[in-house]
């Protein structure tokens, strides 16, 4: 995918327009492209490719209204887990539908498809580009919650603290609203603070 060829970039991003028009509703559409610019801010200030941060943030809640058929069709075609319609677990599925979905309509790289697989529960092992995406899901909205305010600053200060700051508030939040923690979430989490740890 050559995402450096004017044309091809483009046309990429305006079937990806089109695609969410049709798959999410307007309040969602809006979400994605906000994430999209917000994705593009954070791989500036982190030196990484502001055109693929774009494209992902533009795609990453693709398949977040998908029905209950394309759901199937997408984990069925992939042998994906079982775990994924979990409804103990927050988000995973459309994460993980979406993921290899745009594998499959746009020709998504290896890499970008785990931006989007990740940016719900995040994984342990987090590149720096995978944090970007998860970061710009959260800052890239209108109105950022209260609980949450920090976080845009936070965001182009220092990645990992800030990936920290937002999971700790998150385990907070769903417990309340009583939903289990990914076990993935919490192996992050202790990675994190460790590495944190390490540069204070």
């Amino acid at each position: 995918m050559d995402l450096s060829d004017e044309t091809f970039y483009n046309n990429l991003i305006e079937k990806i327009k089109n695609d969410l028009k049709e798959k999410v509703n307007e309040k969602r559409y809006n979400h994605c492209l906000l994430v999209a610019k917000e994705a593009k801010k954070l791989a500036l200030r982190y030196n990484e490719d502001e055109r693929k941060a774009y494209v992902i943030g533009l795609a990453h809640d693709i398949a977040k209204d998908f029905s209950d058929e394309e759901n199937k069709y997408f984990a069925e075609k992939y042998n994906l887990p079982k775990e994924i319609f979990n409804p103990k677990y927050h988000n995973i599925l459309h994460s993980d539908i979406g993921a290899v979905a745009c594998k499959e309509w746009y020709g998504f790289t290896d890499e970008m498809s785990d931006a989007i697989k990740y940016h719900t529960v995040a994984n342990e092992n987090m590149t720096t580009f995978e944090k970007i995406i998860f970061l710009a899901d959260k800052i890239g909205r209108k109105n950022i919650p209260e609980d949450i305010a920090n976080l845009p600053r936070l965001a182009y200060i220092n990645l990992d603290e800030a990936t920290l700051y937002f999971l700790k508030k998150q385990i907070v939040d769903l417990e309340r609203r009583g939903l289990e923690v990914s076990p993935i979430t919490l192996k992050l989490i202790e990675h994190l603070e460790k590495e944190c740890g390490k540069k204070a």
